[in-house]
């Protein structure tokens, strides 16, 4: 999948989570968190590669991304398992370093991030190459398995364009019109 869709289905999928379960008390902070820490997940796994979408939104961000890809093979480490675990203390390390007067429910935007990080791995499970999922062994697995592996969509073609990104949009926008109470009440209550 592209970066454009890896966004929208992370951000959809974490926000989801936070409105679904989260009881509508005031707090803007942990749903400012839940944004930006969806957004950012949802991108880190492909920054093994130097035109990754995050990449090109952090200052120097194409050096960095070149100097990574000379050491990671894309779709490698951070698409597996591995790379859920090491995400997953490196997320909460930083979101444990935030302030309790900020307000921010930790805990939700954890698991939300890491649900917009898996979402992406989901993601690129349906596509043509799929995921080395038990990393460092090579084997790549994908969704739907062999012998049907023939139905699954190849990385930014008509399919992802014209099917996948407006789904996810219309769902993000119905998550938004469904929820709109619960917002509310974060944001202003």
């Amino acid at each position: 999948m592209t970066g454009k869709t890896h966004q929208i289905i992370g951000i959809t999928s974490g926000l989801a989570y936070l409105l679904l379960t989260l009881q509508p008390i005031y707090s803007p902070a942990t749903l400012a968190t839940v944004i930006v820490s969806c957004h950012i997940a949802a991108l880190i796994p492909d920054l093994d590669r130097a035109s990754s979408m995050f990449w090109n939104s952090v200052p120097m961000g194409k050096v960095a991304g070149y100097i990574t890809e000379l050491f990671i093979k894309h779709r490698n480490i951070s698409h597996s398992i591995l790379g859920i675990l090491i995400y997953f203390g490196i997320a909460r390390y930083i979101l444990y370093l935030f302030p309790a007067y900020w307000g921010v429910n930790v805990p939700t935007a954890l698991t939300s991030a890491m649900i917009a990080y898996c979402s992406h791995l989901i993601a690129d499970m349906i596509t043509v190459q799929g995921v080395p999922l038990f990393f460092p062994f090579k084997r790549m697995f994908g969704i739907p398995p062999k012998p049907f592996d023939g139905i699954r969509i190849v990385t930014g073609q008509w399919f992802e364009n014209f099917v996948v990104f407006p789904f996810v949009n219309i769902l993000f926008t119905a998550l938004i019109w469904t929820k709109w109470g619960v917002i509310h009440i974060i944001l202003l209550r």
